[in-house]
């Protein structure tokens, strides 16, 4: 199950990010993160259950327990080598939607990206 390592580094990238950032702003530290928002390539074989278990069960103890993994799919990039197509993937059907050819070339596809974090800071005693 390649999705623990995966979620791990993902896990490492947000704690890291909230780690520097309550570094250089000591004055609105995060608490913790409540979202973490990701693009997963459609050739990535990663079962997304899979990859939303592994990161509640890692985030345990962290700031990032409790967060929300907000997994989108990223387009996937084709050209058609029958009749030179260009197009773009967004579900598995590995067909061009001009002429039905299946002889395809994808570029790319097989990634997970990190695209954003949302976060809660402390709020400030206001005395």
């Amino acid at each position: 199950m390649h999705e623990a390592s995966l979620v791990q580094g993902l896990l490492d990238m947000t704690l890291t990010a909230v780690r520097e950032h309550n570094a250089a702003h000591p004055e609105a530290p995060v608490t913790r993160v409540e979202e973490v928002r990701c693009e997963l390539g459609l050739l990535s074989c990663v079962e997304p259950q899979t990859l939303t278990a592994c990161f509640e069960l890692f985030a345990e103890g962290t700031p990032a327990e409790g967060a929300r993994l907000a997994l989108e799919t990223a387009p996937l990039p084709c050209r058609c080598q029958t009749c030179g197509h260009n197009f773009t993937l967004t579900q598995r059907r590995f067909a061009c939607p001009r002429c039905g050819g299946e002889n395809i070339h994808c570029d790319g596809g097989h990634g997970l990206t990190l695209l954003a974090l949302h976060v809660a800071a402390e709020e400030p005693d206001h005395d």
